[in-house]
């Protein structure tokens, strides 16, 4: 059983003050007294009291990583690239993770967690752009935290340039010769399919190509509405039907993948594929998918360190963007 400093100086005859200089590494501490100590400690292992040292220093070394909606979303790839590159760096600065899900970003507890020294700045991955005052009334308290796949403006965010990838996706489909690219945006009103839609048109634009609104597709109902099958289906009734199709995430892409075969459709040769994400069953699935890699474990790193940063009381950076990369592989 692990023993207090207090315990440890009785039995050395030593001060528990002395002690702590000596696991903190302080140099004013006499050579023979250090080898005593350490010697000790090698066969009474003392693990300090987090809260203590807390309260102690007045810096919380805890980051917590906040995921809103379902609880299956932990089997996601990108969340699981964002809690190990979260973890990689709490464990090199000596850090805790504490994982919390929640419907909704609760900006209330975030705050109640912050203030009761539970945790000492956050991780935001993936929120709404949309509804952001929260966050802003967090900024405001100078509590320490970080958006990661997402981005708002004069906070700091760790984003993919989503512009730039869908803008990758559809010019390799036109460098392929494609000339009729179809784009399946999902909801509307859903902001990094928005963003990937601009890069689609702005590769369209960039080859003097017309936007063809027939060839885009939106989801008007529910989550599981099978969009993606019904706009695969519509998109193959059409006159001219399209040549190739750009969908705003891999998933949405395994699903028109699966529609096609049904409808005896050739992939690449009568229609190519492209997704967006690269998650693990994009390498696994025949024809094996073209797709736009965003760097996400790399993203929650740099937003780890620089929550940590803001702990150590630095200033946060503002938005950040990372380069998505075109990975091409036999669907296109």
């Amino acid at each position: 059983m692990s023993k207090t400093l207090k315990e440890i100086g009785k039995e050395l005859n030593i001060s528990r003050f002395t002690i702590s200089r000596v696991l903190n590494g302080s140099k004013d501490v006499s050579e023979e007294t250090r080898k005593k100590i350490l010697q000790y400690l090698k066969d009474n292992p003392y693990y300090p009291n987090a809260n203590a040292n807390r309260l102690h220093s007045g810096k919380v070394n805890v980051i917590g990583l906040i995921f809103t909606g379902k609880a299956s979303v932990i089997f996601e790839s990108y969340v699981q690239q964002i809690i190990e590159g979260v973890s990689e760096v709490t464990r090199k600065k000596d850090f805790y993770l504490m994982l919390f899900m929640q419907d909704e970003l609760d900006y209330k507890e975030c705050y109640s967690l912050y203030m009761s020294k539970q945790v000492g700045g956050f991780i935001l991955p993936g929120v709404d752009r949309k509804k952001h005052a929260g966050i802003k009334c967090l900024v405001k308290e100078k509590i320490p935290l970080a958006i990661v796949c997402s981005r708002l403006d004069n906070i700091c965010s760790f984003d993919c340039d989503n512009v730039r990838g869908g803008y990758l996706a559809t010019k390799h489909l036109i460098k392929k010769g494609r000339k009729r690219i179809a784009y399946l945006h999902g909801h509307k009103g859903w902001v990094d399919a928005e963003d990937r839609f601009e890069g689609y048109k702005k590769a369209l634009k960039e080859e003097k190509m017309k936007l063809n609104i027939d060839y885009v597709k939106y989801n008007y109902g529910t989550r599981d509405s099978g969009f993606e099958e019904k706009a695969t289906r519509e998109l193959l009734k059409l006159k001219e039907r399209p040549d190739a199709i750009f969908t705003a995430t891999d998933n949405m892409a395994l699903v028109v993948m699966k529609t096609l075969k049904k409808a005896k459709i050739e992939i690449p040769d009568d229609i190519a594929l492209v997704g967006f994400d690269d998650i693990p069953l994009t390498q696994a699935v025949s024809p094996a998918l073209t797709t736009i890699r965003q760097p996400i474990g790399q993203m929650a790193k740099e937003a780890t360190l620089n929550v940590i940063k803001q702990i150590d009381n630095k200033k946060a950076k503002g938005v950040t963007f990372f380069k998505p990369e075109l990975i091409v592989r036999e669907s296109s």
